[in-house]
């Protein structure tokens, strides 16, 4: 799903040249953003500037890749390998 969120961005942005944002997914996604500050707040101001900046975005979407890949590996009954 994130892949496909990034790559409605980047048709967004090359096709129609912009993003037309809704004010009920910017506010979604700050309710996401706040719940991410919030739960580290324990930690200090740097974690939590650090949790609203979504750093782990990458990760997060190489970990989609191989779960996928690994996925149609055993569904295509290739060998398991690294």
């Amino acid at each position: 799903m994130t892949v496909a969120y990034l790559t409605s961005i980047a048709w967004s942005l090359l096709v129609y040249g912009g993003l037309d944002v809704r004010p009920f997914w910017l506010a979604v996604t700050l309710v996401f953003v706040v719940e991410r500050v919030v739960t580290v707040r324990d930690r200090g101001p740097v974690r939590m500037l650090l949790a609203a900046s979504m750093y782990e975005l990458p990760y997060d979407i190489f970990l989609q890749v191989v779960h996928g890949k690994a996925y149609a590996d055993a569904l295509l009954r290739r060998e398991r390998r690294w």
